[in-house]
């Protein structure tokens, strides 16, 4: 039986059912973590601005700054938690379609039977049916449709990450000196600066650091991941035979870039799906029309 037509087995949506609740659980934690150490200081912020005579608002805002100081570690380590454990729900599943054994040393523990039940959906949403391009079931050679599949799940979200990040990033130095230039508003006292400018920054400048530190770790992975399929499609067309072994190593580096990358919104990938399942079937169909010459 091809990849294609294992993919729609029932142990394998429940595995990617599994997976894609363990990443949205991260992703709203994510979001929780936005909002409260970036929205709501900003919001405060101006809030003291606007309503100077509002002193209950500066209070507000020291206690919300401290919440999110104290809270940052700690929903950060559940967001790790959450994506850690999804990406070895998705290296578990990739490693049964495709034939490989689990490798601890890179990914630690496999999850078992019981951890897929706990976060699997009782209803099998149709999106996650047929997942990989139908024209790769017209491979004959397994491990060429082994490497098509890895370069697909590759292509679908790379070309969203450079640009998102860039976007954080100019919006998290926009974001910062809002805040510490509100504080001026009532003069140059370094106390006020520093109470209602300095600190609230702190946490949206932790925000923009864990989406630099997140990103900056997984462009490695992606870069060598990249650089290892392009190496490899070039040899299948070159008449070249690829090995299992490769094969894995290319495996367990898309785990670490699932388990290190940063967390991108549902909605961002809803708003570029189209585009993304355009690019990764394109590449497929114009490896195939080398291929079969």
């Amino acid at each position: 039986m091809s990849i294609i037509e294992k993919q729609n087995e029932q142990s394998f949506l429940d595995k990617l059912s599994a997976q894609r609740k363990l990443y949205d659980k991260a992703k709203s934690l994510r979001t929780l973590r936005f909002v409260l150490c970036v929205v709501i200081i900003v919001c405060l912020s101006i809030a003291r601005l606007v309503l100077p005579e509002c002193h209950v608002i500066e209070s507000v805002l020291i206690i919300v700054t401290t919440v999110a100081l104290i809270s940052e570690p700690i929903l950060e380590s559940l967001i790790d938690k959450y994506r850690t454990l999804a990406a070895q729900i998705q290296q578990r599943l990739d490693n049964e379609l495709y034939g490989f054994e689990w490798d601890d040393c890179v990914c630690g523990k496999e999850p078992s039977d019981e951890l897929v039940c706990d976060f699997k959906e009782a209803i099998i949403n149709g999106k996650l049916r047929n997942w990989y391009n139908a024209n790769i079931g017209n491979v004959q050679d397994e491990n060429v449709a082994v490497l098509l599949c890895q370069r697909e799940n590759i292509s679908y979200d790379s070309g969203l990450r450079e640009w998102y990040v860039t976007l954080n990033a100019w919006s998290a130095a926009i974001l910062i000196m809002v805040v510490i230039s509100l504080s001026f508003a009532e003069g140059w006292d370094l106390m006020t600066v520093l109470v209602f400018g300095i600190i609230p920054a702190i946490p949206i400048a932790e925000w923009f650091i864990a989406i630099f530190k997140d990103n900056s770790v997984d462009k490695e992975h992606l870069e060598s991941l990249e650089l290892l399929v392009m190496n490899e499609i070039n040899k299948v067309l070159a008449g070249r035979d690829i090995t299992k072994k490769t094969l894995m190593k290319i495996q367990n580096l898309l785990y670490l870039h699932r388990k290190n990358g940063y967390l991108i919104p549902n909605w961002f990938y809803h708003f570029k799906r189209k585009k993304s399942e355009r690019r990764a079937a394109y590449s497929v169909q114009e490896f195939l029309k080398k291929y079969n010459n």
